[in-house]
């Protein structure tokens, strides 16, 4: 029993002294910064179609850091039952989910998504689809930044395809997918593929070997700084060279097509730096 006591007193230092670094100097066992209650989360939930507000005041959908799927509570259940009952009401309007992530989550991609604002807006789509939503009325977008980013993460806003809008936002599913200009070297065509879009190419190659009927079509577009005829032929330069990546994967070239739209179709607001940046973009659409 003696020769215990020593032993015992070491593990009872190291445990204490393990409880000082952990808990004192590195803060881990402070108060946790996610929303873990509903009295945590603004009630400033809304769903608009223009000036109009069709619902309001609900809680907002929480997201733990670096994670796509969100925690819902039984109000944000019944925020996304109302807003099915309201579309299949009103089966001319669509509907765009913009995701926001902070500027801590950066390079925290999932799945094919260039990054977790995208993926996080399709994990709410994915609950939309669950509740028979057709999933062709649904776009996305995202939206980056500190902390309003993160206490206000969806938000939900209607619109039709006949309207006037400036900017349609983006389908980015499997068969219509959307990549930035990130995977390219700066004002130029070398071809740098990012991780999604690096996983992205695998699955579309599997799909392409089991369904040699399907096709693969790819669009560059630009900006619509410079020149008209040179940023049409950035587009192609950028969708040409993307297509040796996919047949250097295995995709027979029967099976793709490579085009360019230049600056025709933007997607965002070209007076600024990152709506340049949006619009600058390869699309991928299987047919």
């Amino acid at each position: 029993m003696r020769n215990l006591l020593p032993i015992l007193a070491f593990i009872a230092l190291a445990v204490l002294a393990g409880w000082w670094c952990v808990c004192l100097i590195l803060g881990y066992c402070g108060p946790k910064t996610e929303v873990n209650n509903d009295n945590e989360r603004l009630k400033t939930l809304a769903f608009n179609h223009g000036t109009k507000t069709i619902l309001q005041a609900y809680d907002h959908f929480a997201f733990d850091t670096g994670q796509v799927a969100p925690k819902l509570n039984a109000n944000n259940a019944l925020f996304l039952d109302k807003i099915t009952a309201y579309l299949q009401e009103n089966p001319s309007l669509l509907l765009n989910i913009t995701g926001g992530f902070g500027i801590d989550e950066e390079g925290l991609n999932r799945g094919f998504f260039e990054n977790l604002g995208l993926a996080r807006a399709n994990a709410v789509r994915e609950l939309l689809i669950q509740r028979k939503l057709d999933p062709a009325r649904i776009t996305l977008s995202f939206n980056t930044g500190a902390g309003a980013i993160r206490q206000q993460p969806i938000t939900f806003d209607a619109y039709t395809s006949a309207q006037s809008v400036d900017f349609v936002p983006l389908a980015y599913t499997f068969e219509d997918m959307t990549f930035s200009d990130e995977s390219f070297a700066p004002n130029g065509a070398e071809f740098r593929p990012i991780l999604p879009l690096v996983e992205y190419a695998d699955s579309v190659r599997k799909f392409l070997a089991l369904h040699k009927e399907r096709g693969l079509s790819i669009i560059g577009h630009t900006d619509n700084q410079g020149d008209v005829k040179a940023n049409l032929a950035l587009g192609t330069q950028r969708a040409q060279n993307v297509l040796r990546y996919f047949r250097e994967l295995g995709i027979p070239p029967r099976q793709m097509a490579a085009f360019s739209e230049g600056g025709k179709h933007p997607v965002s607001d070209n007076n600024t730096e990152v709506g340049q940046r949006r619009n600058r973009r390869i699309n991928f659409i299987i047919e």
